[in-house]
């Protein structure tokens, strides 16, 4: 089974863009060159769905323009030569720049975007941005000399790494970190050290690459790890159905495989999560033109089977509220 490669149709229309820790070697990806995701349709359409609805445009023109603050209430800055066309020149006139927010780890999970590395550590996300930027159906580059500045507000001081997503090569979503970027925890008059007497802080960042972002650190309670299996009735298996894990208590967020369709899902090879974690598995399927789901509140316990024994049909606007209800 291939975890979801999810495509919205804004995201078709600017083309996604892999990412990696070097700019250098960064490739943008046209849609065509991605193998189809094994996923049944309408499950897929839910997460496109859910990407188009996150996804804001902005039209902007940098002669007159040089900031706007998202809806989540995140500030972006940029030069007049921060976005270049294919041929290198600062891109004139209007242009579009389309952002994907997620804060929480619901918003996390309706689009999507596990909080795992590639390598399978278990990150907590203090907030994920897609940034992309199109004139005229045109793919533009952000010039890494003046890059985009980004602050997300928070209400925690926590210490974040900077960290690049992207798909691997059988189309799983995963998080790198880089070794070129970092993260600064900032209090409202930019001092890093001075954190009394604020309610509320910023995580302050740049964005030289086209592509996905996270403000991560790798969590680590100490406890033992351990992997998961979760396995679901017959006719329900990779083919139809996503398994998440949904961390109650820190933002993050795990995405469960069924690599051969035998309806057991589990983290993966090289895949674990610290035990006596509350977490509540989340299962999303389709069966017949129609959306089914499935909650479990559970503990982790070592080399924990968490056994679903029914899921429950509703329509896409329920399942919405399911995910936003966690």
């Amino acid at each position: 089974m291939k975890k979801y490669i999810l495509i919205s149709s804004v995201i078709v229309f600017a083309m996604l863009v892999f990412v990696s820790c070097e700019k250098e070697s960064e490739v943008i990806v046209l849609p065509a060159n991605i193998s189809p995701s094994s996923q049944a349709d309408l499950l897929e359409k839910f997460f496109d769905d859910n990407l188009d609805d996150a996804t804001q445009s902005i039209t902007v023109n940098t002669s007159s323009t040089n900031s706007f603050t998202s809806n989540k209430g995140i500030s972006y800055t940029f030069g007049s030569n921060t976005f270049i066309t294919p041929s290198g020149n600062p891109v004139s006139g209007n242009f579009t720049i389309e952002v994907i927010e997620a804060l929480t780890n619901n918003e996390m999970l309706m689009l999507n975007r596990p909080t795992f590395t590639h390598s399978g550590e278990l990150l907590v996300s203090g907030g994920v941005v897609y940034l992309n930027a199109t004139q005229n159906g045109q793919q533009l580059s952000i010039n890494d000399s003046e890059p985009v500045t980004v602050s997300i507000p928070t209400e925690d001081y926590l210490q974040m790494d900077f960290f690049d997503g992207s798909f691997d090569s059988i189309g799983n979503f995963g998080w790198d970190e880089s070794e070129d970027d970092t993260v600064l925890t900032n209090t409202g008059n930019g001092n890093q050290n001075d954190t009394t007497n604020f309610e509320s802080f910023f995580l302050d960042f740049e964005i030289d690459s086209i592509g996905w972002i996270n403000c991560d650190y790798f969590y680590n309670s100490g406890d033992p790890l351990t992997g998961v299996q979760v396995i679901l009735p017959d006719t329900f298996n990779g083919e139809n159905t996503a398994v998440f894990i949904y961390y109650n208590d820190i933002n993050s967020v795990a995405s469960l495989s069924d690599y051969d369709t035998d309806g057991t899902f589990d983290l993966g090879a090289g895949y674990s999560t610290p035990v006596n974690m509350d977490v509540t598995f989340v299962v999303v399927a389709e069966s017949n033109g129609s959306y089914l789901y499935a909650l479990a509140n559970a503990t982790i316990t070592q080399d924990h089977v968490e056994i679903i024994g029914s899921l429950t049909e509703v329509t896409e606007a329920e399942l919405e509220l399911v995910f936003y209800g966690l």
